[in-house]
């Protein structure tokens, strides 16, 4: 019994010195909806790391002034800071290029089998995958209307531009000129000066024009500067369907930079859906969390298609390993690292992060999961933005890793040759041709 006494306070001595701490930078671009600046989040990750790994523990930091996901990012990736950090994998191949990310290899786990092929290409630099997908994200019109109108028109798994068309002259018959006071059919967010939006619109609508493998030809012939006359006639009708065409200002109200422009405070949107000026919330889905449920209830969601398929432009949050850091960890820490990465990707914290359990009462965050399986599950299934989301991301699209020179150059030809345009006149033109 002596002896027996002895081994166990050795191994808990040797537990409590091998107990590991690790600091992961956690995605913190999203919505606020505990209003508690992600306490909750972070606590709702860190709490089920330590239940996990039974020991060691996480500092999940979410204070932006700490871990801005879209900051110079190699400042976080020296041998003495983050062993994970979560990113945006726009700026992956920067990352891989100057060697600060770990390549995947055979003795790191591997990505969940149930994880979307896009999901997968957004973690691809050449042959090799670099991180863990964790996040989807993707531009969506999301239905909405105030909480016991009869007045919605679903915008549900749509596959081709020509459907696309006919519907929305239904809907804007429907609630634009019949007995609701609708005074547009869009709005939101659709540009921004920083040049994100119209860049990755014109990709979303070139993919569903010539296929999902043309998107890097898109890319090469903006950067030569030429367009695709047909994807920018059918991208400026799209557009046009934001037209603040009811009041004295000039332009439109989701996409030109002018006063009193969703560009410039987005959330105005949200009391045109409770006055009823707009029938149709365009933007990330997660945004669709932001309007008070007093205000409006979602019904569907689209990613509007602009030729004869409907390929969703995905975006991918994932989860990448420091490489200093690790070349110089102990086996202990690199266990700890294997561990989170585990827990980081499981259907269980995906389940909790997606659906709020953090959060009093629990609510839906709209944040898109990279596991198909999280989407065939009977809650999911039933509800209808993630249902119609789940349908768009079947046949996604990795959106390409773009550099600040790239975006801007695509902006600046997109704005001069591509948006720049008598929008109604090609609205009629647009009307008018045969689908390709």
């Amino acid at each position: 019994m002596r002896i027996s006494l002895v081994a166990l306070l050795v191994l808990q001595t040797l537990s409590s010195t091998s107990a590991i701490n690790l600091k992961v930078g956690i995605y913190n671009e999203i919505p606020d909806l505990g209003k508690d600046h992600l306490a909750s989040y972070q606590k709702l990750i860190q709490d089920g790391f330590a239940a996990y790994s039974q020991g060691n523990t996480v500092d999940a930091v979410v204070d932006k002034d700490l871990y801005s996901p879209y900051a110079d990012l190699a400042p976080y990736l020296t041998a003495d800071n983050f062993d994970l950090i979560e990113i945006d994998t726009a700026t992956l191949g920067g990352l891989v290029r100057d060697g600060l990310v770990l390549e995947l290899s055979a003795d790191l786990p591997t990505n969940p089998s149930t994880t979307f092929t896009a999901a997968l290409d957004g973690v691809r630099v050449g042959n090799n995958l670099y991180g863990y997908p964790t996040l989807l994200c993707g531009n969506f019109l999301i239905g909405l209307t105030p909480p016991g109108s009869a007045d919605t028109c679903s915008l549900s798994k749509i596959d081709s531009y020509t459907t696309f068309v006919k519907k929305l002259e239904d809907c804007e018959k429907k609630i634009l000129k019949g007995q609701c006071d609708y005074k547009r059919i869009f709005g939101g967010k659709m540009n921004d000066a920083d040049g994100w939006y119209l860049p990755f619109l014109y990709l979303d609508g070139y993919i569903d024009v010539h296929g999902p493998t043309s998107v890097n030809v898109a890319v090469t012939e903006l950067m030569n500067g030429k367009v695709d006359e047909n994807v920018c006639t059918r991208l400026s009708w799209y557009i046009s369907r934001c037209d603040n065409q009811f009041t004295s200002d000039e332009g439109n109200k989701c996409y030109e930079n002018f006063p009193g422009s969703y560009v410039n405070k987005s959330s105005n949107v949200f009391n045109d859906i409770k006055d009823k000026k707009t029938a149709f919330f365009f933007g990330f889905s997660e945004k669709s969390t932001l309007v008070p449920a007093d205000v409006a209830v979602a019904y569907s969601a689209l990613s509007g298609p602009l030729g004869p398929n409907n390929y969703l432009l995905q975006f991918t949050d994932a989860l990448v390993i420091n490489k200093a850091r690790w070349n110089v960890a102990d086996n202990v820490r690199k266990r700890a690292v294997k561990d989170f990465i585990n827990y980081f990707v499981g259907l269980q914290l995906r389940n909790s992060i997606a659906t709020g359990q953090d959060l009093t009462p629990p609510r839906y965050r709209y944040l898109l999961q990279a596991r198909t399986d999280f989407y065939t599950q009977a809650d999911m299934v039933a509800d209808l933005i993630y249902s119609d989301i789940f349908w768009s991301l079947k046949t996604a699209v990795a959106a390409p890793s773009l550099n600040d020179t790239q975006r801007e150059t695509m902006q600046g030809v997109l704005s001069s040759k591509c948006t720049n345009r008598e929008l109604q006149e090609e609205e009629a033109e647009v009307n008018s041709r045969v689908e390709l």
